[in-house]
């Protein structure tokens, strides 16, 4: 024991590097780096859950970017035929039918987004 304490006394700070040393190459080791969510602040998530964060986000946008395709394709059918019927030109029933039921088709998708929505969320 008086050979330790002797060590230890003379070669104190030695020990203290080293000992700090193995704690930091064990915490470098061993630890997840983590950050703040971008969705939720108050989670920590490490590099393959950020990953998938950016995945589903960049998944949401190609999905609504396609829905505002489709929002202009009708607007341009409708303009388009508007513009037919107003040279003159020959009324396409066919075209308006296609036109009314796509724009049911939008009315029934937005109910039924607004009412799953509303399902989630939990009573006030």
């Amino acid at each position: 024991m008086t050979f330790l304490k002797r060590f230890f006394n003379h070669e104190r700070y030695t020990t203290i590097c080293t000992i700090l040393a193995l704690c930091l190459i064990i915490w470098i080791v061993s630890c997840d780096s983590k950050v703040s969510s971008i969705r939720n602040p108050a989670i920590k998530v490490n590099r393959e859950q950020m990953q998938l964060e950016l995945d589903n986000t960049l998944i949401m946008y190609e999905s609504r970017f396609l829905k505002l395709d489709r929002i202009d394709k009708l607007k341009q059918l409708l303009i388009d035929n508007a513009a037919i019927v107003s040279q003159g030109g020959q009324f396409n029933p066919i075209g308006l039918l296609t036109s009314i039921a796509a724009l049911l088709g939008i009315g029934a998708t937005v109910d039924r987004v607004r009412s799953v929505k509303k399902k989630k969320l939990p009573p006030d």
